[in-house]
């Protein structure tokens, strides 16, 4: 049973501390507040300071000794937010619609995972062995920290991830892979009216890699391109020599992921008086279903059912850190958290609707899964 009292208490606190992926003190803070916790529940806590010169601590809770786990759940406790936002926006509760920062993405889903947690230990339910990982830079998409997660979830035999479920209330079956590139382009500068010819324009040449990271786009495959920021130039009247663009692609296979990764990184400057510096890659690929995830639907499904929660399944195109356990052939899962939207925004939410049955399905869940014979 969730005690509502408590649960937005403990939402309030975490919600009001800045937790962005760069605000590395309140990330920590975040952490360090569940990591007690699942110490209190008898869980070995290891930690991960991958990058302490700017970002938080990740942490694995996990019964002692163990590196092998029937279920793996994958938390995070950064979010997309900048310092000071926790004081300017901090928790409301309306009655209905929780709001505030990271309330959604995914304060409520870390906070569903430890209370699950805590009952299922007071209720000595039968259990496999769970891990219970918490990434501090999932918003940047794992840099440092992917290869944990990989390792954690090739030695898994369950993973999904406690994000929100989608604001009509469904859990999420498959994800698109993201795929980022940041280029830079160094031309020549010269002035614009008395000796244009002398320059090199680099905010022609991103135009012209604008064009061609647009022609990539298959919507019928379900791949779609977005240019997304864009800068170059000093002055109107100068040719510019510097340009930056940043570019995120989506892709619903990972074969179109490698198509596309192995076509941008053979794409030669256009001017080749322009220098083009070019880095990134397939930062996550597609979280697709494998012939086990029809089964744990099917058991998620009955679950939802017995709780009076009809579990229906989406296709997002956001990122989940349950896409590295895909790419790992492992069967993957995602958005089993409460039902949230606005995510991103200042208008993200958490839905109390259907808090209790669907708590009381999150922590059925993790019990039958981390049994399940597949």
């Amino acid at each position: 049973m969730l005690d509502r009292n408590t649960f937005f208490g403990d939402l309030q606190t975490l919600v009001n501390l800045d937790s962005g992926t760069y605000c590395r003190e309140g990330v920590n803070q975040v952490q360090a507040w569940f990591a007690e916790r699942f110490a209190q529940l008898g869980r070995e806590i290891t930690w991960f300071d991958l990058a302490p010169d700017k970002l938080g601590k990740s942490f694995l809770a996990a019964p002692t000794g163990e590196r092998t786990f029937d279920l793996l759940i994958l938390c995070h406790a950064d979010t997309v937010f900048p310092a000071g936002e926790a004081e300017r926006r901090p928790f409301q509760n309306d009655g209905q619609l929780l709001r505030g920062p990271g309330v959604a993405d995914m304060k409520a889903g870390c906070l569903f995972t430890l209370y699950a947690m805590q009952q299922l230990a007071v209720e000595a339910a039968p259990m496999g062995r769970v891990g219970v990982f918490f990434n501090s830079e999932h918003e940047i998409s794992c840099p440092n920290v992917r290869p944990i997660i990989e390792e954690l979830s090739a030695a898994s035999r369950i993973v999904f991830s406690a994000e929100p479920a989608r604001s009509n209330g469904s859990f999420i079956r498959q994800r698109k892979g993201i795929l980022r590139y940041t280029l830079r382009f160094a031309g020549v500068s010269a002035h614009a009216g008395n000796n244009p010819e002398q320059g090199a324009c680099a905010v022609t040449e991103l135009a012209n890699w604008v064009l061609f990271f647009k022609s990539l786009e298959d919507p019928e495959r379900g791949v779609t391109v977005n240019p997304g920021m864009v800068s170059g130039g000093v002055s109107v009247n100068t040719i510019p020599d510097a340009a930056e663009l940043r570019v995120d692609i989506r892709t619903v296979t990972q074969e179109d992921s490698l198509r596309v990764d192995e076509t941008v990184k053979a794409r030669k400057a256009f001017n080749p008086k322009v220098a083009v510096t070019l880095a990134g890659g397939i930062t996550r690929p597609p979280m697709k279903p494998v012939p086990a995830t029809e089964k744990l639907c099917a058991l998620a499904e009955s679950i939802g059912e017995r709780h009076g929660v009809k579990v229906t399944w989406a296709f997002a195109g956001g990122g989940s850190d349950a896409s590295f356990a895909s790419g790992m052939g492992r069967p993957a899962l995602c958005g089993f958290g409460p039902i949230g939207g606005g995510l991103h925004t200042e208008k993200e939410f958490v839905d109390t609707r259907e808090l209790e049955p669907r708590f009381a399905t999150y922590k059925d869940i993790i019990r039958t899964f981390s049994t399940a014979a597949l």
